[in-house]
């Protein structure tokens, strides 16, 4: 998985909720203090311990796993921007259906870097006279789509002003 999602995820946590509640899920997810800082070093991760840290926050903050993953996907985008990739995400097209059909090329880019990251796969069609866009998203993660939910919303509003729904 790609090796940012877990320093991602700690902001996303300690944004929302504190140190505290970061503690806690680390507690529940097995994850203690020796194995934290290597988890966050961005080097691709097992699976299975970010799989841990998210069954442990949906516990931890009480939220269901489609909201959770929304948040985060909202997050993602948000991180993103605010450490200073914006102009890598403005450059990948200036309408959000241009982006959506180059998203494939920006993930073939990063998996130069991260040779053993799974990124999913995005067919988008657009269509001009309805203005919807038709995606079709296929990974080998099963029930994640609603993080790709919460990252076009936030595409949509922070580099698009676009209410997406």
């Amino acid at each position: 998985m790609y090796a940012y999602i877990p320093l991602i995820w700690k902001d996303m946590v300690l944004t929302m909720t504190g140190p505290e509640t970061w503690a806690k899920i680390l507690l529940e997810a097995g994850i203690w203090s020796e194995i934290e800082e290597p988890l966050l070093n961005k080097k691709t991760r097992r699976e299975d311990l970010i799989f841990a840290l998210f069954g442990a926050t949906c516990k931890e903050m009480a939220l269901s796993q489609d909201d959770l993953l929304r948040a985060f996907g909202r997050h993602f985008v948000s991180f993103t921007l605010r450490t200073g990739n914006g102009t890598f995400l403005r450059s990948q097209g200036c309408t959000l259906a241009v982006f959506l059909e180059n998203v494939n090329t920006m993930h073939n880019y990063m998996k130069r870097d991260h040779p053993d990251a799974k990124f999913p796969f995005i067919e988008s069609k657009y269509d001009p006279v309805a203005d919807t866009l038709l995606l079709t998203y296929l990974s080998i993660r099963e029930g994640v789509s609603p993080l790709l939910l919460g990252i076009i919303e936030e595409i949509g509003a922070h580099l698009y002003g676009l209410l997406v729904s």
